[in-house]
């Protein structure tokens, strides 16, 4: 159920207008290119990659909150709170988020 609502979600928020020829692929805007890999808390799967709008997309839907952790390509794990220039408005996690 949730993996459903999420994919809903990132095709709802990357809806590239279609090519008129095989040819032609989707084009992005360069500050839309995603690297950003997100575990909705710490003990799920990463999942990813996500631009900067996807993140916005998911934050404002509520399905990401201040301890869910986050990546920029191959760094280390950050809780997402603490990355300055995202600009996310992000939650409190559930009450039932136990965090170790």
């Amino acid at each position: 159920m949730f993996a459903e609502a999420l994919r809903g979600l990132i095709s709802r928020v990357t809806k590239v207008p279609a090519a008129s020829s095989p040819s032609q692929e989707p084009t992005r805007k360069p500050q839309e290119k995603g690297t950003y890999y997100i575990k909705f808390d710490p003990h799920a799967p990463e999942t990813g990659p996500f631009t900067k709008s996807e993140l916005r997309a998911l934050a404002e839907d509520r399905l990401i909150h201040k301890r869910s952790l986050i990546r920029s390509g191959k760094t280390d794990w950050y809780q997402i709170s603490n990355v300055k220039g995202l600009g996310l408005p992000l939650i409190e996690p559930p009450s039932g988020d136990k965090v170790r």
